[in-house]
């Protein structure tokens, strides 16, 4: 029996529209990652604000989802789903985009350095509560941006 490969999703985005049809094409890949109803309308949503951003703030730009695994979890591994989400906007304030650069949500505790927490805002504060949003949806969040040059947010949402 031959093994399929993982499915993989890219394209650009450039209305905000295409938030729906790129959330859609998230979920279905979540589905075939095994990851729970639950996870694939929480991936769903987060795919929604990250493309409406790009295309509202960034003027537009491109999105990248794939199911990837890690094989370093005792057990035989665990799958996730990768989405990546770059635009040629302004970027973003480095200072604003290190606090919310974060890891997983097991490596949040207390012995989590407070510079790489994410700090609640309110509209108009920073980043507002949209990636707010995604970083409570997915297991790990991070933001690199290049002001005046573009933002790539890569997130991942594991099983």
């Amino acid at each position: 029996m031959t093994q399929r490969s993982p499915p993989a999703f890219s394209i650009p985005v450039t209305r905000e529209e295409d938030r729906f049809a790129c959330a859609a094409e998230g979920a279905h890949i979540a589905r075939w990652a095994g990851l729970s109803e639950r996870a694939q309308h929480e991936l769903a949503i987060a795919i929604a604000e990250l493309v409406s951003n790009a295309v509202r703030h960034g003027g537009g730009g491109s999105i990248s989802i794939r199911a990837i695994r890690d094989d370093t979890q005792t057990g035989g591994g665990r799958w996730g789903v990768e989405v990546i989400v770059r635009d040629s906007g302004p970027g973003l304030d480095p200072k604003l985009a290190l606090l919310e650069e974060v890891g997983p949500k097991s490596d949040r505790g207390p012995s989590s350095s407070s510079s790489a927490r994410l700090t609640p805002r309110m509209p108009g504060q920073g980043l507002g509560v949209g990636l707010g949003a995604v970083h409570r949806l997915m297991s790990s969040v991070i933001i690199r941006s290049s002001p005046g040059i573009s933002t790539e947010i890569l997130a991942v949402k594991w099983k």
